[in-house]
Formats: structure tokens, C-alpha cells, sequence
């Protein structure tokens, strides 16, 4: 039997496991590092800090639950799709003093082959310099670089350096570039740029990041969101705030797998991750570790180890012995669009009338009017069928499968059936 070997390397670093606790709540103490240290993660991503009196006197965290079902008998229960609100800021503790905490806790994960990586946001180089060479010296195997928070906020920036942090070296790349080259002329640790959603050209800022020395990516903040509760009228967590969701984490895994096809980079991808299986997909899109914190508040530090398991078990039955084998897997088999049309056939809807149960939710779904009903069942007229899928998918019985068309002109007409004569010449319209 093939026993699954969950190490895997990203650069110079040899992790345990690929699951990377995300910087934040869970990582900003010396207990909560040794807690998550036992809980069994890969890599444990220190709590961000910073030197911004405004994000030590105003850590305020206000968590917000939306979409989040509850059941009385079963207090344990996780819906699989909710969206966590939050107004989390940096540690209460300047830099210099957290330096203390990575001095205590480096030793502790070493032990237990955990790699520790630091999170600072800096504002000029100097700062910059002295805090990771401190949290280099003081044990720390990688740093973090946060070019992703959003503050501070508009109307408490009391020194213009100050607004010279997080998000802004995303938003400002070439800028963001010149501290990275600073910083490795400084320290040897990898360093990772930890960027956010929606600033620009992800791809551009990415390839000036690596030119400038990075080690690789970390993806992504949170998104800044708004909900409103409709009952009282007022924005839920007081006004946009930052968030997340598990179906967020398409996105990541977009952007994963864009920046590890144009670049090459290493890519720490998280922000949506909530399932074993949701690791193996960001493994899967290229990802060389896979980031993860909401989950694990909401589901107990147990959390880490039943992921572990279920990842090892799928490797086993899959037979995967090294995680390597997983990575990058589907990335030959991404189609942009034109490889899509070129290199592909399209698909038509067969009903299989036996196992039919004449429910009708196929007919329901059919924006295209290509199912009609018999007395008992339903069925399709692939002259009209675009071969969308959506009926295969939603039928509760697996009555309906896709079978691949002969040509590109069948199809078409199918797409066209009520308006024929309108169809471009070249697949016979017009006549």
C-alpha cells in the first residue's frame, strides 16, 4: 500500500505538510503559535505588526457571521457557504516588542519541524530593514511581506509616512519592488510580498516582484465587503469591512494558477480554503502551499489534523506518494478560449428514459427550450440543445448525459433554431 508523503519544499524551505496557517488571531501570541504548532500545521504565519499607532490603539476585531445557518440540535454544525465580516487589525504589539514572542516560540517550532514565518508591515526602507533583520536573527525561517492591508483609513493618518503601508505597495509595485531588493540585500530568509485583490495588473505586479528577488507570492487578503441587514436597514459590522467567503476561493485559485503559468513563482494561496479537498484543488492549481485561518476558528485547531488525514487518504487511494505529484496537475489542461473552440467539440443533452423519473427539473433550468415533456418523462431536442450541461448536472437521478456533436454547424443551428435565417453565412444562414 502507497503510504503518502506530505512533505513538500517551497524554495529553500522543507515543510512538513503544505497547510500554512494564515497570518491573524490564531498567530498573535506565543500560546496561540505552540497551540497551532501541536494542532499539526506545515507552516505558521506569525500575526501581522506594525509600527502604525493607529493599528495599536484601535485592534478591534469585531467578527460578523452572515448566511450562517444554526441548528439547536446540532450546536456543532458548519454550513458549507457563509461569509465571515471582520475588522481585524495588526498585533496590539509594536514590532520591535512581537520580536520577543518569535525569540520564545522559534525554538518550539523548530522542535516540532514547523516552519515560522514572520508578517510585518513597514513604511520606510530603514524600518523595514531592522524589523526583518530582527525577526531573521530572532529565528524566523521566511518573512512576509503585507503589500495587501487597506489602512489606515482615510482621516487618521496623522503623518503622511504613515499612509505609505499594506495595500500601498501593491497599488505602488515599483515601490514595492525597491523594498524587496533593499531587503535582500539585508537578510537570506525567503521573503514573500502578500498582496490583495483588485489592485491592478496581478500578473505585471507579480513578474516586477520576482525580478526584484521575491521568493514567491502570498494570495490574498481579504476583500473589503459590505452586507446590509435588511431588517434594520443598517450596513452589518458598521460600513465595508474586510471579508471572506469559501466560495472565494475561485478566485484565489484563478490567480494561483495564472501567476504559477506566466511566473513560475512559489504561490502561498489561501483565502477561501475550508476543506481537505479545497487543499488539493489549490495544490492541484499550482499552489506550493496552501494557506488557511478562518476555517480553523470556526471548526477548533481539530481541524488541521482531520485535513491532513483526509488529504493523506486521498493520496493513498489516488495513489499520489509525494505531494509534488499533485501540484501543478491541472494546469496542461487549463483551455483559454481559443483553445476551447479549437480544440474542443460541442455537446449535446441525451435522456436515458429508463432511469427518467419525470421530475421536470431539467425542463426547469433549459434557458435554451431544448427539453420538452412526454406524459411520464421528460426528453431533449438536440436540434435546439446548446449543450450548456446544466440539466446533466442538476437531474437528482443521473438520467441525462453529454455526448459530444460531429460539427460545429449542428451547433450553431442549435443555438439559432428560432431565427435561422439570421445565422452568419459561414455556417448557412442568410438563405
Amino acid at each position: 500500500m502507497i503510504m503518502a508523503d506530505l512533505t513538500t519544499k517551497i524554495g529553500k524551505l522543507k515543510l512538513k505538510n503544505p497547510l500554512i496557517l494564515g497570518a491573524g488571531p490564531l498567530s498573535g501570541t506565543a500560546g496561540h503559535i505552540r497551540k497551532c504548532v501541536d494542532a499539526g500545521f506545515g507552516a505558521i504565519c506569525a500575526k501581522t505588526v506594525t509600527f502604525s499607532p493607529y493599528l495599536q490603539r484601535y485592534p478591534r476585531p469585531l467578527y460578523r457571521l452572515k448566511d450562517y445557518s444554526i441548528k439547536p440540535d446540532a450546536p456543532f454544525f458548519i454550513p458549507k457557504d457563509y461569509m465571515w465580516l471582520h475588522r481585524e487589525h495588526n498585533s496590539i504589539f509594536p514590532a520591535d516588542r512581537f520580536v520577543k514572542i518569535i525569540e520564545e516560540v522559534a525554538p518550539y517550532c523548530h522542535e516540532h519541524e514547523t516552519v515560522l514565518i514572520g508578517s510585518f508591515a513597514g513604511r520606510g526602507i530603514e524600518e523595514w530593514k531592522r524589523i526583518v533583520s530582527a525577526y531573521a536573527e530572532a529565528g524566523t525561517d521566511a518573512m512576509e511581506l503585507n503589500f495587501c492591508c487597506p489602512f489606515p483609513p482615510e482621516g487618521l493618518v496623522s503623518n503622511p509616512a504613515d499612509a505609505h503601508l499594506g495595500i500601498y505597495f501593491s497599488q505602488h509595485p515599483e515601490e514595492g519592488a525597491e523594498i524587496i531588493r533593499k531587503l535582500k540585500e539585508t537578510v537570506s530568509i525567503p521573503l514573500f510580498p502578500k498582496i490583495g485583490p483588485g489592485v491592478g495588473n496581478i500578473i505585471k505586479m507579480a513578474k516586477i516582484f520576482k525580478e526584484a528577488g521575491a521568493d514567491g507570492l502570498s494570495l490574498f487578503a481579504n476583500d473589503r465587503l459590505l452586507r446590509i441587514d435588511i431588517e434594520t436597514g443598517r450596513p452589518v459590522n458598521y460600513g465595508p469591512c474586510a471579508g471572506t467567503s469559501p466560495h472565494m476561493i475561485a478566485a484565489t485559485m484563478r490567480w494561483t494558477a495564472e501567476i504559477v503559468q506566466e511566473t513560475g513563482m512559489n504561490v502561498l494561496a489561501g483565502r477561501g480554503v475550508t476543506e481537505w479537498e479545497d487543499v488539493v484543488e489549490m495544490l492541484m492549481a499550482g499552489a506550493a502551499g496552501v494557506e488557511i485561518c478562518t476555517a480553523v476558528i470556526l471548526h477548533g485547531h481539530k481541524h488541521v489534523k482531520a485535513i491532513l488525514d483526509e488529504l493523506a487518504k486521498f493520496m493513498e487511494r489516488k495513489r499520489y506518494e509525494r505531494v509534488d505529484e499533485i501540484r501543478g496537475l491541472a494546469l496542461k489542461h487549463i483551455l483559454d478560449n481559443r483553445q476551447l473552440i479549437e480544440d474542443t467539440r460541442a455537446l449535446y443533452a441525451v435522456v436515458d428514459l429508463k432511469k427518467c423519473i419525470g421530475c421536470r427539473r431539467c425542463g426547469e433550468v433549459c434557458a435554451y427550450e431544448a427539453i420538452y415533456e412526454l406524459p411520464k418523462k421528460n426528453n431533449v431536442e438536440q436540434e435546439k440543445c446548446a449543450g450548456c450541461t446544466l440539466c446533466s448536472q442538476v437531474c437528482p437521478v443521473g438520467a441525462i448525459s453529454m455526448k459530444e456533436r460531429d460539427n460545429d454547424e449542428d451547433h450553431f443551428r442549435a443555438l439559432a433554431w428560432e431565427h435561422k435565417d439570421l445565422m452568419p453565412e459561414l455556417f448557412g444562414g442568410g438563405k
